[in-house]
């Protein structure tokens, strides 16, 4: 008697809410569809659509809703717990290792590349789950540079068969790219930050497709909002301890040279300061030796004086000009000679020559009282970048205060004008690491051993 009470009352539910069609609805939909998720979770997206629907949504909103009701609860919980932590940190190299984790744990996918635009270099920094250290490509070059300038989704699901997949890095290495999503990073204002690239889609409980779903690129649209946030705090931050560093170098600066130093402590403290505010891997001061129309300085491994005459290279045009020199590539200016590079081994990329100028004029003598010159910005990845505007402007700077001590100094006096052998000048850069000849330059290196030794008239294979 309650069987049948039972099963009457089951008919009566099923006739009452049309099951029947339901499930007819719901099968017809699975057949036509073939969804790359499981069938209960393609039947429940189904099921959202047809209650937004009844609840006369607006167009957009639908559109939304239905957008989002594709992606299964489990895998938004997955995309909530990815942003909270990548949007938790600040330090630039910690944030974009967290984005590139969590970016292959939200899509289960093999690798994972960042590509971040560096406005100053005017290039893409490539950061990789299976790079150790970054390397830099040009807008526009390649998949991730095109999303980068169109701006586009790309989901590729067989990199092979697509003539935009460039198959040469698998051929070199040995691993096969099968599949990729590549996603530009969009800021608040619309503006690209670069652009995120997955790898391999693998198999899992949200998904059974061979490749990138629709639902892997809605997940990771929603991830690169956050990614932006993370990426632009990251670089306010940067910005913000570069400028610290740069303000308590110059304090510290300023507190040196205001003490009655020598002349071999007056030469290492501006020396070691120059490196401090613009992160250059070499830097030279260059002394002008008014009376034999020379620049001059000594080298510390040796003890030998250099001159070169005051017009000769880089060094010596900034000098006689009095003017700012920035190269941003040596090897393509022709005023630089590559013979020392090629010599030592050791790459000139970057190069900043700044005047030190005198503040009152001395009679049978120039404007300019001294150069210093920096060798190689380095970057916070470790790369050679080039200097920037921010750089020329706290060198101009620094130059200022440097040319306060000089002009009250003994360096410049009659005594130092003599052979420097014979003079504290000889020992003027005794205590300084590092020293380099490049072109009629003297360089100082903040790491690592003396690359040459530095040979008295050695003027001939001057390169710059």
């Amino acid at each position: 008697m309650v069987e049948a009470e039972e099963r009457l009352g089951i008919q009566e539910y099923v006739e009452k809410h049309d099951i029947e069609e339901l499930v007819r609805m719901l099968v017809e939909g699975l057949l036509k569809a073939k969804p790359e998720v499981r069938p209960k979770e393609h039947w429940a997206h189904m099921l959202r659509l047809e209650q937004l629907k009844e609840d006369h949504a607006g167009e957009e909103e639908y559109m939304q809703a239905a957008a989002a009701s594709e992606v299964p609860g489990r895998a938004l919980l997955k995309l909530f717990e990815a942003t909270k932590r990548i949007t938790s940190e600040i330090v630039p190299q910690d944030t974009i290792r967290i984005i590139i984790q969590e970016t292959i744990n939200l899509l289960n996918c093999d690798r994972v590349s960042l590509f971040v635009f560096d406005k100053r270099l005017n290039m893409l920094v490539l950061n990789s789950s299976n790079l150790d250290v970054p390397i830099r490509v040009k807008p526009g070059q390649g998949i991730a540079g095109h999303v980068f300038s169109s701006c586009e989704i790309v989901n590729i699901p067989d990199c092979y068969k697509d003539s935009r997949f460039d198959q040469s890095f698998d051929k070199m290495t040995g691993y096969r790219t099968k599949h990729l999503l590549v996603m530009p990073i969009m800021d608040f204002e619309g503006e690209c930050m670069g652009v995120v690239q997955a790898i391999n889609r693998l198999e899992d409980e949200f998904s059974s497709a061979p490749h990138f779903s629709r639902i892997d690129e809605i997940l990771l649209q929603n991830l690169t909002e956050h990614v932006s946030v993370a990426l632009r705090n990251a670089e306010v931050y940067r910005a913000a301890i570069v400028q610290s560093e740069r303000a308590s170098a110059l304090l510290r600066m300023i507190q040196s040279l205001s003490q009655d130093l020598g002349i071999q402590s007056t030469i290492l403290t501006i020396t070691m300061h120059a490196n401090e505010l613009v992160q250059a891997d070499r830097c030279t001061v260059f002394l002008v030796d008014e009376g034999k129309e020379q620049l001059w300085s000594v080298a510390s491994d040796s003890g030998k004086e250099i001159r070169i005459p005051k017009t000769a290279g880089i060094a010596g045009e900034c000098c006689t000009k009095g003017k700012l020199i920035s190269i941003p590539d040596c090897y393509a200016d022709a005023r630089f000679n590559q013979a020392i590079d090629k010599q030592t081994g050791y790459k000139t990329t970057s190069m900043l020559a700044i005047p030190v100028l005198r503040k009152r004029k001395v009679k049978n003598a120039g404007m300019v009282l001294a150069v210093i010159q920096m060798i190689n910005k380095m970057e916070f990845d470790g790369e050679i970048g080039k200097f920037d505007d921010e750089d020329i402007q706290v060198m101009e700077t620094f130059a200022t205060f440097v040319a306060s001590r000089l002009e009250t100094s003994s360096l410049l006096s009659g005594s130092a004008k003599k052979e420097v052998g014979d003079t504290e000048g000889h020992r003027a850069f005794d205590s300084m690491t590092d020293t380099h000849v490049h072109g009629h330059t003297m360089q100082h290196e903040r790491t690592g051993p003396s690359e040459m030794k530095i040979m008295e008239g050695d003027e001939d294979e001057a390169d710059n």
